[in-house]
């Protein structure tokens, strides 16, 4: 709801209801208008909320909608609601005033947040919501704009005028979606059923937004909005850091892969006490999910670390990291999920050993001869502790140059850094410094990189695979002064080779 605080002339104030006297305009949407009030009886500043007049009685169904979600609910991060009256045929919800602005608002006037006062804001949030799932409602239109800061830096969840209660009739018709395209969840699209995951989404969506500006299904079009929340994965900045890692869990498409609230508890709470770029582990010691990219061939690193590592190395390093907790499995709270390891990185001088990325997070491990027994050379580390990957949030994927074996290009997002490793002990160093895939002429039009093969004839042929589609390249040496051979072409050229993912 914008906020716009324009007053009223005193000769044009409105007395509703004998009691509640409007003063400002405080905020305008879909679903009405906020006004501030005096209320003359308790003589105390309120706000109250006029929907506009509804033929079909609409209007007063959501009223009445909206007062029984807020009702329910005692939280200080959901705003208190103390009175619904009708006066000149329409009602008006009268409730508690918090005097600032929305964060839509804070945005639009100092701009993104830091990721430490995000974490902040989400776990005030996310508690709200949970209150609000505790007695039965869902809120459906969680946003910043539905969002209010309070003077002592506090967060209000408001505007349940959208609120779906399990007591009563939904409020949408068959077919009708309501809420704000790039917050609303992908179920609610596919008109499956939404339950409080839904919710989770939009709060992921809103972290998003507070930390970057703007929304990570951002189009130019209404449909191009709507197809990226429903089928394409979110664009989250890299310096969002461990908090990117933690939106992305809550953005998967599938809520029953969502993070779940208890998780997304403990992660945000670990933020609000780690240092920067670090993300210490509580009590329930959360595992964030591996980034739900387009990932047509992330079983595909999985399958390499596997061939390499079937003794368990990489196992032992996956099954560190705790477990995910899928929400309509009960089966799977009581068991350790291992997370998927992102890209592996051969050392150079020791053709046995390997780095593992997965994450934040890599391992050095070593292999045995017959492929079937391996061990972690050293504990996981952060990524951060890698001299020329510094910056970088994950590793996707890894291409060795073709004429020279100690020399590496390592891609993460839509950057990639061209790095030489002296041995297994990653003193390496960067040759050139991190530029964006657009640079590559080759790879121009992939938004990342998601694998890379090399071809099993020719060392300087490799396909590298993004999304659900590949080409194939030649490189003549480290400076990839290259030419495409093929492609792009769809994945599903590769018949039968690669499984759905």
């Amino acid at each position: 709801m914008p906020y716009v605080d324009v007053v009223i002339p005193s000769d044009k104030q409105w007395l509703v209801a004998d009691r509640y006297q409007l003063t400002n305009l405080i905020g305008r949407g879909g679903m009405g208008a906020v006004w501030r009030a005096t209320d003359h009886l308790l003589q105390r500043t309120v706000a109250v909320k006029e929907l506009p007049p509804g033929g079909d009685g609409d209007g007063s169904w959501r009223a009445l909608r909206e007062a029984r979600a807020i009702a329910r609910v005692s939280h200080p991060s959901v705003i208190d609601i103390y009175d619904l009256v009708e006066f000149e045929d329409r009602l008006w919800i009268v409730m508690e005033l918090v005097d600032g602005p929305s964060l839509s608002h804070h945005l639009d006037s100092v701009g993104p947040l830091p990721p430490s006062r995000v974490a902040e804001i989400g776990l005030q949030l996310l508690d709200a919501l949970e209150a609000v799932h505790a007695v039965g409602a869902l809120h459906r239109d969680v946003k910043p704009a539905n969002v209010l800061l309070r003077g002592n830096g506090g967060v209000v969840l408001t505007d349940f005028g959208i609120a779906a209660l399990t007591d009563g009739d939904s409020m949408t018709h068959t077919g009708e979606v309501m809420g704000s395209l790039d917050f609303i969840a992908p179920e609610r699209l596919h008109g499956k059923p939404a339950g409080p995951p839904s919710d989770l989404f939009s709060l992921g969506v809103t972290l998003c937004v507070l930390v970057s500006g703007r929304s990570p299904f951002a189009q130019p079009a209404p449909a191009a909005v709507l197809h990226a929340v429903a089928y394409e994965e979110p664009d989250i900045p890299d310096w969002a850091g461990p908090l990117g890692m933690l939106i992305e869990g809550m953005l998967h498409k599938d809520p029953a892969r969502r993070l779940s609230a208890a998780d997304t508890a403990d992660a945000l709470r670990s933020m609000g006490t780690s240092e920067p770029g670090t993300l210490k582990h509580t009590r329930r010691a959360p595992t964030l999910p591996p980034p739900p990219r387009h990932r047509g061939l992330r079983w595909a690193a999985i399958s390499l670390a596997a061939l390499l590592v079937a003794g368990g190395a990489v196992t032992a390093f996956m099954m560190s990291r705790p477990p995910v907790q899928h929400a309509d499995d009960a089966a799977a709270t009581q068991s350790a999920h291992p997370a998927q390891p992102d890209a592996v990185l051969q050392a150079p001088r020791d053709r046995n050993r390997y780095w593992v990325f997965s994450g934040s997070r890599y391992v050095v491990i070593e292999v045995a001869d017959d492929g079937r027994t391996g061990k972690p050379v050293a504990d996981p580390r952060p990524l951060s502790n890698w001299p020329s990957l510094s910056g970088f949030r994950r590793v996707d994927a890894v291409m060795q140059t073709p004429d020279d074996p100690n020399r590496y290009w390592v891609f993460s997002g839509n950057q990639y850094v061209r790095i030489e490793v002296a041995d297994d002990t990653h003193a390496d160093k960067r040759v050139a410094d991190p530029r964006p895939l657009s640079n590559w002429p080759s790879l121009k039009g992939f938004a990342r990189i998601d694998a890379v093969m090399q071809a099993p004839d020719d060392p300087s042929r490799y396909w590298v695979f993004s999304g659900n589609q590949y080409v194939k390249i030649e490189i003549a040496d480290d400076t990839h002064a290259d030419q495409r051979i093929l492609g792009p072409r769809p994945l599903g050229d590769w018949k039968d080779s690669f499984p759905r993912a």
